[in-house]
């Protein structure tokens, strides 16, 4: 007698024995051997009362799946391989799953070592998430730079800069591998966390990295309620409805960079102070409204000043700001930044309006329609 994919089933308890890539669909009695790769509980309330499930991570040498467990065996931890009896599977969004219930058999092996193989999916960058950990994306590389540090008396080097695809751009790390600017690679096993309210990758020692013969150019224009993440190199356009009253210039530590209140930085006193414009405003694009944040980088080649000349313009860079950003339709390259409860942006660079993006958001509309 045969399974449902055609493996044989065991006579005697009529379950299947399978192997991970081997579970696919909605099955019943299934056993194999895998190993847990990772065990957490959450408690939950519901019409019977508060009770708690397991969930995590188990594979074999085939690949790996997340499983739920009503019930799961005190002693087991992560790194165990354990044989499983009459589990099962399911779909649940667009993935499969092991469940293990009352019924399950969930036994240790003690001893006993098995290799897994990671399987990833394949996301945009819009899509990163610290749900989904370990991803496998494909992006252009820029800004990337190394530095050395010592640890346990070795030279390591960590590489940063950035990874930018059609939908985002975010911070990428890459710990002792190095990744040639202006190249696109495919990177698979990349970590996925959250870094100074923004999403960003790591590539570790298991990570696997491919050259890909192809270009990618980058335009990325979004509507307001189409970003729900911190997402960044984003271009939006729209109206400044408001133009916050401290903007303007304010004294920062030329050594770690905080805001003064007095001019003196408490922690580097004898080092000097440097000029900065802070302003912050409110986006509206016709969908949804923002809070903004900009900085010298971004204001200073807008209303068009140099660096050195801040102090000269000290008593009007609020008329300035004023006259140049409230009422006024512009262009923002900015980064999503993640808030308690909302998204705020993080501007980049500010540009006027030109006809041909009119022309972009009129042709993006009529799509909408």
């Amino acid at each position: 007698m045969a399974g449902p994919n055609g493996k044989p089933l065991n006579k005697h308890k009529g379950y299947e024995i399978m192997k991970i890539n081997e579970m696919q669909g909605n099955l019943n009695n299934v056993e194999g051997k895998v190993k847990i790769l990772s065990v957490d509980k959450r408690e939950i309330t519901t019409s019977r009362g508060d009770t708690v499930y397991y969930y995590g991570l188990a594979g074999d040498e085939t690949g790996v799946l997340p499983y739920t467990a009503w019930e799961f065996p005190a002693p087991i931890k992560p790194g165990d391989v354990v044989q499983i009896k009459y589990a099962k599977t399911k779909v649940y969004n667009d993935r499969m799953r092991l469940y293990f219930d009352s019924k399950t058999e969930i036994m240790l092996k003690p001893g006993e070592e098995m290799e897994v193989k990671n399987t990833y999916k394949d996301v945009k960058l819009m899509d990163l998430t610290t749900k989904n950990p370990f991803v496998a994306v494909t992006g252009k590389i820029s800004n990337m730079s190394g530095k050395e540090y010592n640890k346990a008396g070795k030279t390591f080097t960590i590489y940063n800069g950035f990874i930018e695809d059609d939908t985002s751009r975010v911070r990428i790390s890459s710990f002792g591998k190095p990744l040639e600017n202006g190249k696109v690679y495919r990177i698979v096993g990349a970590r996925v966390s959250e870094f100074n309210k923004q999403l960003e990758i790591s590539i570790g020692d298991k990570t696997e990295v491919f050259i890909e013969n192809e270009d990618m150019d980058f335009q990325r224009y979004y509507k307001l309620f189409e970003v729900d993440n911190p997402a960044g190199g984003i271009t939006i356009m729209g109206f400044i409805i408001t133009l916050g009253t401290k903007s303007g210039i304010i004294k920062r530590c030329s050594e770690c960079n905080k805001p003064l209140s007095n001019g003196v930085c408490p922690d580097h006193p004898e080092k000097p102070t440097k000029l900065d414009i802070f302003s912050y405003f409110t986006l509206d694009d016709g969908t949804k409204y923002i809070q903004c944040i900009a900085g010298k980088n971004a204001i200073m080649p807008f209303i068009g000043i140099k660096e050195e000349e801040l102090p000269h313009y000290a008593g009007e860079i609020y008329r300035m700001l004023e006259e140049k950003l409230y009422g006024h339709a512009v262009k923002i390259n900015a980064d999503f930044i993640k808030n308690e409860e909302d998204l705020s942006l993080r501007v980049n660079s500010i540009t006027n309006i030109e006809r041909e993006d009119i022309s972009r958001e009129i042709e993006a509309n009529q799509q909408v329609k």
